[in-house]
């Protein structure tokens, strides 16, 4: 008699357990690349890809049912980040051998022609952050460096100033006079541009796994930690960031978009994770879609560039939204 008063009382906990509607998310198209896409920005019609040993692709995108190639730049050193901004295109190059690694600056005005126009070549490019409204400068995460890049002379692009890391810069965010760090085994470092080099770094905050990209959206700083998925940060008062939440997500968290209410996580081996942040103490996932490994991904409108190490560039949308 106990054990069937202990089973209904089981039933009727679990008929008023909180269900969580996800949303089902499709495949609209696949681009195939020549490499394994690292990065992507994205302007107008065309998405740029920082496609590793396959260098630069430019894809038509249009129509996102039917993308395609239409330009590239190859260069001896494979391409980790891009960033573009009106007719340039960053290039983030790892090192090989001797002076051809660093910064690399590519007009694209031509998408079908790319061409070279400068290049520093002292360190190891991981990616790079270019802000619209900054016409002088751009943002590079440099392994144990993070660079302030002058670029209003893009045929000799230099320093303007540069800070070594406590930890392996992977990603960046730079927003007004804040720079946002994935410095992966550190966590978030959080440095001040406003103050000189001694002063300029401000805070710094551990994350449980390697803190592997960073988006900012409001007051919170969204992380892809690795195996830790999802960590949400407060950064209210920047020079005292505060934990939030995390959502453990089942892979390798590399890159995180962040828009409106919703966060984008490429997961590794296990996809597209999308999670609710309606309520950032509460992360709900929304929902996910199924790929071979999400490396990293972009948002415009309705529609999520994911890329993808085997299939390329992937258009994903939400179904009968």
């Amino acid at each position: 008699m106990t054990r069937k008063i202990i089973l209904f009382t089981i039933l009727i906990l679990s008929c008023h357990r909180p269900q969580v509607e996800t949303h089902n998310f499709v495949i609209v198209s696949e681009c195939r690349l020549p490499g394994y896409p690292k990065d992507i920005d994205i302007k107008g019609n065309y998405a740029y890809i920082a496609n590793d040993q396959g260098g630069l692709q430019i894809v038509n995108i249009s129509n996102p049912e039917s993308t395609y190639i239409v330009g590239h730049y190859y260069h001896q050193t494979n391409i980790q980040g891009i960033a573009v901004r009106d007719s340039f295109a960053y290039l983030a190059l790892a090192a090989g051998p001797p002076n051809n690694g660093g910064m690399l600056i590519v007009n694209v005005a031509d998408h079908s022609n790319p061409t070279f126009v400068g290049q520093d070549n002292w360190f190891y490019g991981y990616n790079v952050f270019a802000p619209e409204n900054d016409t002088k400068f751009v943002y590079i995460a440099a392994r144990y460096w993070f660079i302030v890049e002058d670029v209003s002379w893009p045929q000799y692009p230099s320093y303007a100033r540069r800070f070594a890391t406590p930890g392996n810069v992977h990603n960046l965010y730079v927003i007004d006079s804040l720079a946002f760090l994935a410095c992966e085994q550190m966590g978030l470092i959080i440095y001040n541009l406003n103050n000189p080099d001694s002063t300029a770094q401000i805070s710094e905050m551990d994350t449980p796994s390697n803190a592997r990209d960073v988006n900012i959206l409001g007051n919170y700083a969204y992380i892809a930690d690795g195996y830790d998925g999802l960590v949400i940060i407060d950064i209210t008062n920047p020079q005292n960031p505060a934990f939030v939440s995390s959502f453990d997500t089942p892979g390798y968290a590399q890159g995180v978009f962040v828009k409106d209410n919703l966060v984008y996580i490429a997961d590794g081996n296990n996809g597209l994770k999308v999670i609710d942040v309606s309520d950032p103490y509460n992360p709900i996932l929304y929902g996910e879609k199924d790929t071979p490994y999400a490396y990293y991904l972009y948002v415009k409108d309705s529609l999520i560039y994911l890329l993808d190490r085997d299939l390329g560039l992937v258009i994903i949308e939400e179904e009968n939204r």
